[in-house]
């Protein structure tokens, strides 16, 4: 491994929790009623653009969406639909396969950068058995009050370790990620392992920036020594 690496990040939901399929369903079914016309063209190409702009918070990603296929969505159906994904993702979230397993044999201090609120991180972490490992390093884009791609979130990061940027590499599953990592001067891999499209996702992670792409966590030791 480059021996000024001395620090991982990881983002959350895509790379330690297998949340992605699970919002990318549940927004799928509560956005189809607003299609003002429902036809197979239309479904695939609103599954598509959930699927690429997961990573990104709730709220803009709807407001994105609203924009694009004008459903005309009202305060009180972005917080129902808020609400919904994230009661899914704490219910039914489960560990991405072998990541405890890998992280907890790698000697690196870990961090989470995340775009979900603190609160939904924990509760995923302590599901899965993983918020051991990150020894209080956790950081919230969403409560910090400027999400990913800004670099905020990364940088929070590399400054709770004390460390510059350039000591970090990051982990990330969505452009949104890959972005805010390059933003804030991180190295960064694209994961694609629970991705719905895994060929897809990794030109797009690789358009944005990331260095590489893997799709199985059992590589992620390997690729750091490289």
């Amino acid at each position: 491994m480059n021996q000024a690496i001395s620090h991982l990040i990881c983002d959350c939901d895509g790379v330690l929790l297998d949340s992605e399929s699970i919002a990318l369903g549940v927004l799928h079914r509560q956005l189809l009623p607003y299609l003002a016309e429902r036809n197979p063209h239309t479904e695939r190409a609103l599954h598509g653009a959930i699927a690429e702009r997961l990573g990104m918070m709730t709220d803009l990603l709807l407001g994105e969406l609203d924009a694009q296929f004008k459903f005309g969505l009202r305060s009180t159906d972005y917080a129902s639909i808020n609400q919904i994904v994230s009661r899914a993702c704490s219910d039914e979230v489960t560990a991405v396969p072998g990541v405890r397993e890998v992280l907890a044999a790698m000697p690196l201090p870990k961090a989470v950068a995340s775009n979900s609120s603190i609160a939904r991180i924990d509760a995923g972490l302590r599901r899965c058995g993983l918020f051991d490992l990150f020894d209080g390093h956790i950081h919230s884009g969403h409560d910090m009050g400027k999400p990913k791609p800004a670099p905020d979130v990364y940088l929070a990061a590399a400054a709770g370790f004390d460390v510059a940027p350039t000591q970090c590499i990051a982990i990330d599953d969505s452009v949104t990620g890959v972005r805010s990592a390059v933003a804030a001067g991180i190295r960064v891999f694209g994961f694609t392992g629970v991705a719905h499209d895994r060929n897809q996702a990794g030109a797009r992670l690789l358009a944005a920036g990331a260095e590489l792409v893997f799709d199985d966590m059992q590589q992620l030791a390997d690729l750091l020594a490289a």
